[in-house]
């Protein structure tokens, strides 16, 4: 059975979370203002948020407004064309205090799909 784009969508989603956890896993937010590496890897995996976000259809976002889709989407408009703007800390925040609990959410919609298909 093939998956709904939605379900494509949120796997990117989900996967990016996945990524910034772990990369972010042990670090402080100096290692992370000092780690230009580092926070060039956060702001990608952010980006494809924000993207693959935008992408998930207007019925499955109405059916699940406890995410925040817009910010991730506005984020991800920040993120690529406003680089003199964007504020490290602010992303620091985002993907230590926003980033797991978004992708815990995301993991329960997988896993009910991975359910339904077996």
């Amino acid at each position: 059975m093939s998956r709904h784009p939605d379900e494509i969508y949120i796997h990117h989603i989900s996967e990016a979370c996945q990524k910034i956890i772990h990369r972010l896993r042990g670090e402080t937010w100096t290692s992370f203002e000092a780690n230009e590496e580092k926070q060039d890897g956060i702001i990608r995996q952010m980006e494809i948020i924000g993207e693959a976000s935008g992408k998930v259809s207007e019925a499955f976002r109405q059916h699940h407004p406890g995410i925040t889709w817009r910010p991730m989407k506005d984020l991800r408009t920040i993120l690529i064309h406003g680089h003199a703007d964007v504020d490290l800390e602010e992303v620091w925040h985002i993907a230590t205090r926003d980033v797991p609990q978004l992708h815990h959410q995301l993991r329960a919609f997988e896993q009910q799909w991975e359910e339904e298909r077996e």
